[in-house]
């Protein structure tokens, strides 16, 4: 909090100024300097409002990293935090933190049990890499590759909804534009002819002339429809079972599921990565990296089955070289960890690749998917003006 405060020396000097914290911390300040307080007032900030939530969680995260690795015990950290943000979700949150760390408990409980308690989605992936910070002494680091990992997710999700963003434009522009052409210019054309003149015209016109028709007479129960199966759509993929089937779909469906493997082999090494460079043990890494991937049921099998088969000695490289869904070149590289002790630095590594793939095939998808979506639009403005033509034409010809 911001205080306005008065004060007088021991000279009898009166002094003003302001001071960023609490009233406590101001008598301690200003009594170091010999100045006894007269008057103190608190600025009320005006707070933002807002959910907390992951993208806020990672920026937190920055700046606590760089605050430790300035020489700031933890605590001072989270009070720095608190004291200069401006949205109420985030000091509500850290001050949960700051209470369960000065009752004694260590930074990554106090963190789980604060996330818990709102439902924020902080992996244990993180929470792990911050405990195994915590004991070997090395928080610093441990916060800068949570921050790192965290960052890599939300740079990849960025680079999706870019590149989703004009097809997505396309598709509402082609909507709204049905919807116009039905309800304004169709509806307009067709009380020009009588209804012995609408039979008399070719099919295409009197289709396109009753669809106009259709949706005009109906338009609360058309809109109504189509929102109605927006929200059937956001229903279902609310549901965790419908998500499943849906993206079993999309594994076996041809080239696009080489794309989602990319996707998942890019979160999947840069998780390992992450945990292996923070500290982790292998096994523990490779347990909490099953979570990353899920949703795929062959790459939860194979890491379940590598975790088996090192506590009996044998190497990550000999188990994945058994399975066809690892490529070559990871198993290539991850014998080349092995050997140099950088396993670490190599799935880190290997997680860029994946992630570099990724993005290049969706703007493939993309760049093919823009030109298919322009031709559906150009070709259904196409289709209503030949059907108004021909309708044009058959009118002059029974006039004639």
């Amino acid at each position: 909090m911001l205080l306005y405060y008065e004060g007088i020396t021991k000279s009898g000097e009166k002094i003003a100024g302001t001071f960023n914290g609490t009233k406590e911390e101001l008598s301690t300040h200003l009594r170091k300097q010999n100045i006894f307080l007269t008057n103190v007032k608190e600025e009320k900030k005006k707070l933002k409002k807002g959910k907390y939530n992951l993208n806020q969680f990672a920026s937190d995260i920055e700046q606590i990293s760089y605050f430790v690795s300035s020489g700031m015990q933890i605590d001072k950290a989270l009070i720095t935090l608190i004291k200069n943000t401006a949205r109420q979700s985030t000091i509500d949150f850290w001050e949960e933190v700051l209470k369960r760390l000065k009752s004694g408990k260590q930074f990554s409980i106090s963190l789980k049990e604060a996330a818990d308690k709102i439902k924020l989605p902080v992996g244990d992936l993180y929470i792990n890499i911050i405990s195994v910070g915590e004991e070997i002494g090395d928080l610093k680091s441990s916060l800068n590759k949570v921050y790192e990992y965290l960052r890599f997710k939300n740079d990849l999700t960025k680079e999706v909804q870019s590149a989703l963003a004009y097809p997505s434009f396309l598709v509402i522009v082609s909507i709204v534009a049905i919807f116009f052409i039905s309800c304004v210019i169709l509806p307009r054309f067709s009380s020009i002819f009588s209804n012995k003149e609408l039979i008399a015209l070719p099919f295409i016109s009197r289709m396109i002339i009753g669809l106009g028709k259709f949706i005009n007479a109906n338009l609360h129960m058309v809109v109504g429809g189509f929102f109605a199966f927006i929200a059937l759509v956001i229903g279902i993929f609310s549901i965790t079972e419908s998500r499943n089937v849906v993206k079993s779909i999309f594994y076996k469906t041809p080239g696009i599921n080489k794309v989602v493997l990319r996707l998942q082999f890019a979160n999947l090494c840069s998780s390992l990565g992450t945990m292996l460079e923070g500290g982790v043990d292998i096994g523990k890494a490779i347990k909490l990296s099953q979570r990353v991937v899920s949703d795929n049921k062959s790459l939860v099998n194979i890491l379940e089955d590598t975790r088996q088969e090192l506590k009996k000695g044998s190497k990550m490289s000999d188990v994945w070289k058994r399975h066809n869904i690892i490529p070559e070149e990871m198993v290539s590289l991850v014998i080349v960890g092995e050997n140099s002790a950088r396993l670490g630095e190599i799935f880190i590594k290997l997680g860029e690749r994946y992630s570099h793939d990724f993005k290049l095939n969706v703007s493939k998808a993309l760049s093919l998917l823009e030109p298919v979506l322009i031709i559906f639009l150009g070709l259904l403005v196409g289709v209503i003006v030949v059907a108004i033509m021909l309708a044009v034409v058959s009118l002059n010809n029974v006039a004639g």
